[in-house]
Formats: C-alpha cells, structure tokens, sequence
C-alpha cells in the first residue's frame, strides 16, 4: 500500500474528512494530492498527519510485509 493510501484509509478509519485532518496546516488540495499520490508530504507535514491521526510515522513509512 502507498503512503498516500495508508494516510486515506487512516483518516477515514478515524472519520475525518480532509478539511478536519487539514486543520489551518496545510491545504484540502494538497491532502488531496498526497493521498492520491501526486505529491509526497514533507517530514514536518506527515507528522502533522500522523498525530492528527494518533498514528506513529513508522506506520506511514514501513512497507507491508507480504505474507501467503
């Protein structure tokens, strides 16, 4: 899963919408350009997301073990 995905599924798992995680931080359009995988965020915006979304960034960072 991308980052952008995990920060999605994140934020709906948590039942915000993009203008709630967003806050006064940063733009609506620019969560939206990252989830969707047009941009990546910087260090200081992801930890903005990742508390907002009571996540730790590992969790955003750390590839998804494939398991069968």
């Amino acid at each position: 899963m991308e980052l952008g995905e995990k920060i999605r599924q994140a934020r709906l798992e948590a039942g915000l919408s993009q203008r709630q995680l967003c806050g006064d931080t940063i733009t609506r359009n620019m969560l939206s350009l990252i989830e969707n995988g047009n941009a990546k965020p910087s260090m200081d915006t992801l930890k903005l997301l990742a508390a907002r979304l009571e996540k730790p960034v590992s969790f955003f960072l750390e590839e998804e073990n494939q398991t069968s």
